[in-house]
């Protein structure tokens, strides 16, 4: 049906609200009128290019409005999408692409040099001035000025393949269908209170899915205005916020950061700001944010790419009771803790998370074996570990495969990481167990400073705040820690005797990006 199509969403505000404010990126503005006709131009031209219903289309961009509007052309002709990290050296871009079995590249020039290192596909498309590749303003000017039919599709059908950053083995494609992104959408209007009125800054990567999914679609659904920042570093986001009197927006750790030590942050008038979706922010940060933002509504969360975003969001009743916490299940989702032979264990017991509902993917593109590990028996078995109270609040204790196994004890790295995240000279920390003689494992505690910090400072916090057996046995301070494209810490590098080496690669590559 061409009323599941997600661009129909497009059609009806432009019946409805023509002249009302879509879509801002920096200087352009595009009304629902305008940013529909954009995608008609954009869905005309793909579709004289050779894309159609069914093709797998790859894009390797910065946000922009034009990514935008070719992911909405996209959904127009029925093609799949295929978000690309312009992180990734080539070799992994090619992998993704290939095992997607990607037909064409939409590219921003400045990354036409990887795109020139990908051998399968069958068009590459540029968003520059063309020459090595034809350009995308071409093809739209020569399209034919005509609106093209929105596709009919069915729930089930796949939309989008977002592809996980492989912190263990190499990504896997999560299945997105048409089902999975509607309920995501209707799940954030809800717990968002959207409105027309809305304005949402877009502070994710579209590559990622906090990025158009925390709420863009939603958003635009709604009939609101979603603004691209250019950058996801807290001042400039700061600035825009305050200039286009944003009302809601995503942020990760390291922007939370910057935003809490700007010291310009009180000359800028955020008072239109509702809510501020945390993506890994500990709990002493969330505290700050507190202080430094009263009456916004904080929100803690607990999603994945396979679940379409969250499944859990704190309240704002309990935003500070329950601080800490990921929340009771968002609608659309059902969350149980289970235990090693799939058994729902009681409130208070830590086991595996699983989840339920049209929010789940559909599963994993071209890999039957992961999926079936990952599906069964009608839940998504995430490999995280967590509790659940008496009030159904999630409480996050640790990935399943971090969990430190110390002399017949599991101990959560997480519990530990956010003791020592408390104490007010720690930016950051990531805890790893590593191998004893005595024990199997012990803990290890990795630690940014913030000021003035010691080792011995660190042990003695945590000596005052946990058993025994949970204090690091090691604590190093250090400059830096690694990551994945997403930003979060790849603790298997801290495992590995080059995690150094790695370190400094990481850093130098996102200095050149």
């Amino acid at each position: 049906m061409a009323a599941v199509n997600v661009a129909n969403m497009l059609r009806v505000h432009r019946a409805r609200r023509p002249d009302h404010e879509a879509l801002v990126d920096g200087d352009l503005r595009l009304t629902y009128e305008e940013l529909d006709k954009a995608v008609d131009r954009h869905a005309r031209a793909l579709r004289d290019a050779g894309v159609g219903r069914g093709d797998i289309v790859a894009i390797l961009a910065r946000n922009h409005a034009t990514y935008l509007i070719e992911i909405f052309a996209l959904y127009r002709l029925g093609a799949v999408q295929l978000p690309l990290n312009w992180r990734l050296h080539h070799r992994e871009l090619d992998y993704i692409v290939s095992h997607a079995g990607a037909t064409t590249l939409l590219v921003d020039e400045e990354f036409e040099d990887k795109a020139a290192e990908l051998e399968t596909l069958e068009r590459v498309i540029t968003h520059g001035a063309g020459g090595r590749f034809p350009a995308l303003a071409d093809l739209v000017a020569a399209a034919p000025d005509e609106p093209v039919e929105d596709a009919d599709v069915e729930l089930d059908d796949l939309a989008r393949i977002l592809y996980t950053s492989g912190t263990t083995s190499r990504p896997k494609g999560v299945m997105h269908t048409y089902q999975n992104l509607h309920f995501n959408q209707y799940m954030q209007m809800l717990e968002l209170g959207l409105t027309p009125a809305d304005r949402i800054l877009l502070t994710g990567p579209l590559f990622h899915v906090a990025g158009l999914d925390a709420p863009g679609h939603g958003t635009l659904s709604i009939g609101a205005t979603l603004v691209v920042s250019p950058t996801f570093k807290g001042p400039d986001i700061v600035r825009l916020a305050a200039a286009e009197r944003a009302t809601g927006m995503v942020l990760a750790a390291q922007i939370l950061y910057d935003i809490l030590d700007f010291e310009q942050l009180g000359d800028y008038d955020l008072s239109s700001l509702r809510y501020v979706i945390f993506a890994g922010v500990p709990v002493v940060d969330r505290q700050r944010f507190h202080e430094a933002f009263p009456g916004v509504r904080g929100i803690d969360t607990f999603g994945m790419t396979e679940i379409t975003s969250a499944a859990c969001y704190l309240d704002e009743r309990n935003q500070i009771s329950k601080i800490g916490s990921q929340g009771p299940a968002v609608p659309f989702c059902d969350v149980k803790i289970v235990g090693p032979d799939g058994e729902e264990l009681p409130p208070g017991r830590v086991g595996e998370i699983a989840v339920r509902g049209p929010k789940v993917m559909k599963g994993y593109w071209r890999d039957p074996e992961a999926t079936a590990e990952a599906l069964r028996d009608g839940w998504l078995h995430t490999g995280d570990m967590a509790s659940i109270d008496e009030d159904g609040y999630m409480w996050f204790a640790d990935r399943k495969r971090d969990m430190i196994r110390s002399g017949g004890e599991n101990i959560a790295s997480a519990e530990i990481e956010r003791v020592i995240a408390q104490l007010p000279n720690v930016a950051e920390v990531a805890v790893i167990g590593v191998p004893d003689p005595k024990w199997d494992e012990v803990p290890k505690a990795y630690v940014i400073p913030r000021g003035e910090l010691t080792a011995d400072d660190v042990l003695a916090h945590c000596r005052e705040h946990l058993g025994k057996f949970k204090v690091p046995k090691y604590v190093e301070i250090v400059d830096d820690l690694p990551r994945n494209d997403s930003g979060k810490v790849l603790k298997r590098l801290l495992e590995d005797p080059s995690a150094g080496e790695r370190v400094a690669a990481l850093n130098a590559r996102e200095e050149q990006a």
